[in-house]
């Protein structure tokens, strides 16, 4: 049986454990305190990661739509190898970096295809219907270039007439 001076004697035997165990209680409240941000901070990582995500992938497929739009325009006034040279430049490849490019971009300013396209989209169909007639419109317009002139041959006695 244990009177209340025994537990005042343990007590008072206790207190470099109970240093300790009031550290490690006040790491432990720490941890809580810290894990729901570090949670919150991680959820907000996640979603900031998707949206990016998101908008590369939205952003690649209206790249390889503007592409396939203007490349039959582009076939109009240009010559089959300038037409092939272009194809090689504007690949998937250079589309899906340009996307990743401006993902990260849209990302830092909070953007999302959505968001640009709903306030831009009308601006882009506006150039999209306008194109092809003023591409057209260019080429009827432009003043054939000159031929340059033939060289004249040289006189029999090596002079120039």
């Amino acid at each position: 049986m244990t009177t209340d001076d025994q537990s005042v004697t343990d007590v008072t035997h206790r207190p470099a454990n109970a240093g300790e165990s009031m550290a490690d209680l006040a790491r432990a409240a720490d941890m809580l305190d810290a894990a729901p941000e570090a949670a919150a901070q991680a959820g907000q990582v996640a979603e900031a990661q998707a949206l990016t995500a998101n908008n590369e992938s939205e952003l690649l497929v209206t790249l390889q739509a503007i592409r396939a739009m203007a490349f039959p325009m582009l076939a109009m006034v240009t010559d089959e190898q300038r037409m092939h040279a272009l194809g090689q430049v504007w690949n998937d490849g250079v589309l899906a970096q340009s996307a990743a490019a401006g993902a990260a971009v849209m990302e830092k300013h909070g953007w999302s295809m959505g968001s640009v396209m709903g306030q831009y989209g009308c601006y882009v169909m506006l150039v999209a219907a306008l194109a092809p007639p003023v591409v057209m419109t260019k080429k009827i317009l432009e003043v054939p270039k000159a031929k340059p002139a033939a060289p004249t041959a040289p006189a029999a006695d090596g002079q120039q007439q």
